[in-house]
């Protein structure tokens, strides 16, 4: 399956106009100072026991480096399990890579290496109930695998783990151990956008 996945990124990477003419390094990141994502993921969660989860965010980075992501994670099974979450979504490879002339291609290679990251944040334990509802922390990490490059967006297969602490002597927790592991992969397409936070070309 692995090697499949590769040989599709790429494929599409070559095929890509933008991924031929991209000889800077860049890969229409500087065409705007705010890149906007948007990522719909399935997978498993472990929460008790196994099962199926699907994940749904959206991404908001500086020159895509340093933004936050907001979502909804919901496990698929009899026990109700489910989260929305904020963190700090932070991608520091590309600036130092691009800084070294480490940016050399093909250009799947260069995005997927720039876009592994880490999040961090809180997540708010089932929203909608209001007995059972409480706040844990959120940590995880993934990388961005491309299948299209194009102008200004760019669709990604997005390998991704996350945790969420939620033990039951936290204060402002459910009562109860609410930990979790997920394991996702899915789509994510992102595209840059000017929002005057500084002055891009």
């Amino acid at each position: 399956m692995r090697p499949f996945v590769l040989l599709v990124g790429v494929f599409f990477s070559v095929a890509s106009p933008a991924a031929a003419q991209a000889r800077d390094g860049v890969y229409g990141r500087l065409r705007g100072d705010l890149s906007l994502s948007a990522e719909v993921l399935g997978g498993g969660v472990e929460a008790g026991a196994w099962s199926g989860a699907g994940s749904v965010a959206l991404r908001a980075r500086a020159l895509d480096m340093v933004g936050v992501v907001l979502g909804y994670d919901r496990a698929f099974s009899g026990a109700r399990y489910d989260y929305a979450f904020a963190a700090v979504d932070f991608r520091p490879a590309f600036f130092a890579r691009w800084s070294y002339d480490l940016e050399r291609g093909p250009g799947w290679l260069d995005l997927f290496v720039d876009s592994i990251g880490l999040e961090l944040g809180a997540a708010w334990l089932r929203p909608g109930s209001s007995d059972a509802s409480g706040v844990g922390f959120v940590v995880g990490g993934g990388a961005d695998l491309p299948v299209y490059i194009g102008d200004r967006g760019v669709v990604s297969l997005r390998l991704a783990t996350r945790y969420v602490s939620a033990k039951p002597w936290y204060a402002q927790g459910t009562g109860r151990d609410d930990s979790s592991v997920e394991l996702l992969a899915g789509l994510v397409f992102r595209t840059m956008v000017n929002a005057g936070l500084m002055r891009v070309r």
